[in-house]
């Protein structure tokens, strides 16, 4: 085993030595770029702006330890000529060789950057160090004094926008003062023209607004004159022609048509077969089935006919309609009104054609499953209807079956098996969605445009046919959620209700009450779990900007008791949180940082956590140098083949992320090293698992420790995930044995696998 370790690790070595050693391939005279680096002489614009800006960089390196892309197309050019090296020399990197061009070019484009924030005296050099056939070029930025606003002033020969004028200038982004920056001349058109489109100004657009800048002063100051143009006005009398020069109009909406069966690709068919007026709003349709229904297509529209022209309104509108998740294509155009001596408004016709999603679809499932080195195989066979009663309705229908093959607890039990599975598990689950909060209009109303509100209502039942015994949940669930604000979503469950039913085979019961673990029993009980939850998400994540976020979830939970006829309710509160932060690096690497914690309260008859509301640790998702659930209480010695649950969580996580290599048909090749850490604990003494409870002066000595590696396959639309890890502390072994490797030797075996979809956090 010894030798089979040395020869690994001398493996990863070579692979490193010769990643981190590919001059072999530079040639004579040339140099591989191996470093950037950027001094500056103060830090009023971050480093972080100009790293874009460098024209060359070096190779990219994995995991910031070694350049895997360039050591796998050094393989691809070296030696004989083999089909397979091509596909080497596509997915690796060629070696970056020092360009003298390209750092001139980076020096031009830090001095632009430099320019376009105030400092048009600042100084940018550049030094290159050789040795050995690298090189590495430190850019030196020195900032000098920037140019700062003098004054400023705003001025039009616009009759209509002239009022405005002033309140423009009170309300300004530029303040005397303030350091010259182009990104906030472009913000201040951009909040201008938008006011004027908010006021019915439908044709303006930004290229009205220009800038006058006299920077002759000679102080490192600027006047600026912000000038609003009139149509035609400052454009050669040769390029508008018979045009005359006239002030922007705002317009009003007169007549909306609504299709909602648009088909692009058959102009033809979408001749308009029957008109109805409805609210004031023209709803068209070519053939005789409506889509939507007529009050829930107007409710989804902020913009009504008689208004003026409101760019804000219509924005809301498209996003609603696009919440709707009923149609393919969402098109929004307008036509101007002629105007004649029997009508001289400015208006405006808008035509929303609107193409339809097919709304039902059947989906088809299958997968194999490993649970703690439990082998299985699950499947499941689903229905959706998008539009189940023509008001943007989602129902979902399962049914999942699966098949496993797990230990006996009690070896008395009789084998009953299909092939080599003895474990059975059968149900289905349905769900409505309805987009809009049931049975509270009036909360609603309050609510923020973008809230997309939704109301769920679940019904499941799960039947599971063990050695041990059997099991049979029934679940009901009544759910609202609504985004509060642009980063804070709010899902409350009014009721979630679960009601276990468990029948033990005589020999199993004789087991646990031998045992003497009255939580263990109460495990395997039948009860109701009734309750009321709250979850609140939290991220300040921009889909498709590259930058750091974090994400909170918090919920809390409490039970309720519904039926007075229930002998033995489960009465509890719990609430945990999960916090990540995820660091960008670079393009190809980041780090992410996660920190969950739990705790459960039992009260009333209940002397722990239902099992179905307990915390557990190990698994994909967790602590993965531990199998699903195997992981605690504390630092109790298993002796038992049951998961393991407990009243209070903590655990956190480290995980590198860097993408290895791309492939032809899209398919992304990341790879991870993470360490996690964590356990869980009982509330309370519990006589069946010894050095279980919870004792703060034992909390970071009874952390299990784990670390491992990972590689993810990003097929763009899912994420599969392998990781293996091994465990570096184990809080079950004894106080002074806990750290393993000194008290054992390494080996394969010693590695969990985990194979699951999607990231782990």
């Amino acid at each position: 085993m010894r030798n089979n370790l040395l020869l690994f690790l001398l493996f990863i070595s070579f692979g490193i030595f010769t990643a981190c050693n590919p001059t072999r391939h530079i040639p004579e005279g040339k140099y591989l770029l191996v470093k950037t680096n950027i001094k500056t002489d103060s830090k009023v614009i971050a480093k972080e702006k100009f790293e874009p800006l460098i024209k060359q960089k070096p190779n990219r390196k994995i995991l910031g330890l070694f350049r895997f892309h360039l050591w796998v197309y050094n393989k691809g050019v070296t030696g004989k000529e083999k089909k397979y090296k091509k596909s080497l020399q596509n997915i690796g990197e060629a070696p970056v060789v020092l360009d003298s061009e390209l750092t001139d070019r980076s020096r031009q484009q830090f001095t632009l950057l430099l320019n376009k924030n105030g400092f048009f005296n600042a100084q940018v050099t550049d030094s290159v160090k050789t040795r050995k056939k690298k090189a590495s070029i430190t850019y030196h930025i020195k900032f000098n004094a920037p140019y700062t606003i003098h004054s400023i002033s705003y001025a039009t020969l616009d009759t209509g926008i002239s009022p405005l004028i002033n309140y423009f200038q009170q309300t300004s982004l530029l303040l005397p003062g303030n350091r010259y920056e182009e990104e906030i001349f472009s913000k201040e058109r951009e909040r201008i023209t938008n006011n004027l489109k908010d006021r019915g100004y439908y044709f303006f657009n930004r290229n009205y607004i220009t800038y006058q800048i006299d920077s002759s002063l000679g102080t490192h100051q600027i006047d600026i004159n912000l000038y609003i143009n009139r149509v035609n006005e400052n454009i050669g009398s040769a390029a508008i022609g018979s045009n005359s020069i006239m002030d922007h109009q705002a317009y009003k909406l007169r007549n909306i048509y609504i299709q909602t069966d648009f088909n692009p690709k058959d102009i033809n068919s979408n001749i308009t077969q029957d008109t109805t007026l409805y609210n004031g709003y023209y709803i068209l349709s070519a053939g005789k089935y409506r889509i939507l229904r007529d009050n829930v297509l107007v409710r989804n529209l902020y913009i009504k006919p008689g208004d003026k022209y409101h760019q804000t309104d219509l924005d809301f509108t498209y996003k609603n309609l696009q919440d709707l998740n009923v149609f393919k294509f969402i098109n929004l155009y307008f036509r101007e009104v002629p105007r004649d001596s029997s009508q001289n408004e400015y208006l405006l016709d808008l035509q929303v054609q609107l193409t339809p999603v097919e709304n039902q679809n059947f989906t088809l499932e299958s997968e194999a499953t490993n649970t703690g080195g439990n082998i299985g195989i699950a499947g499941s066979f689903g229905y959706r209807n998008k539009n189940t009663f023509r008001g943007a309705e989602v129902l979902d229908i399962k049914l999942k079956g699966g098949l496993e093959a797990i230990p006996n607890f009690n070896d008395a039990v009789e084998k009953k098996r299909f092939f080599f599975f003895n474990t059975y598990e059968i149900g289905p689950e349905i769900s409505l969605t309805f987009k809009k909060l049931l049975l509270l209009p009036s909360v609603e109303k309050l609510l923020k445009r973008d809230a997309n509100p939704k109301t769920s209502i679940v019904l499941g039942y799960n039947q599971q046919v063990r050695p041990d015994y059997n099991r049979s949940i029934t679940n009901f669930s009544y759910s609202w959620n609504a985004n509060l604000s642009k980063r804070l979503r709010l899902l409350f469950y009014l009721a979630d209700i679960n009601a276990v039913k468990v029948t033990l085979s005589p020999e199993f019961r004789a087991k646990l009450e031998g045992l003497n673990d009255q939580r263990l029993l109460y495990t395997y009980d039948t009860h109701i779990i009734s309750s009321i939850r709250t979850t609140l998400i939290y991220t300040n994540q921009n889909l498709g900007k590259t930058k750091n976020f974090i994400y909170l979830r918090v919920s809390p939970e409490v039970s309720v008791k519904l039926f007075n006829a229930n002998q033995n309710p489960s009465e509890f509160f719990k609430a945990d949180y999960d916090f990540s932060y995820h660091h960008y690096i670079n393009p190809i690497n980041s780090v992410v940082y996660r920190l969950a914690m739990g705790f459960g309260l039992p009260y009333g008859n209940s002397r722990a956590l239902p099992f179905e509301k307990s915390f557990f640790a190990g698994g994909a998702n967790s602590v993965r140098a531990w199998s699903a659930r195997t992981l605690g209480p504390g630092s109790y010695k298993k002796t038992i083949n049951i998961e393991q649950s407990g009243d209070i969580k903590i655990e956190s996580n480290i995980e590198y992320r860097s993408e290895l290599m791309r492939f032809p048909n899209g398919i992304i090749l990341e790879g991870a090293a993470f360490v996690d850490a964590g356990n869980i604990w009982t509330r309370n003494e519990d006589i069946g698992r010894p050095d279980g409870k919870f004792e703060l002066s034992h909390i970071i000595e009874e952390f299990g420790i784990g670390a491992g590696s990972g590689l993810r396959f990003n097929f763009s639309f899912f994420i599969l995930r392998l990781d293996a890890a091994v465990k570096l502390r184990d809080p079950s072994l004894d106080l002074s044995k806990r750290w393993v490797y000194p008290n054992q030797k390494f080996g394969i075996g010693d590695f969990n696998w985990n194979l699951a979809i999607g990231y782990p956090f």
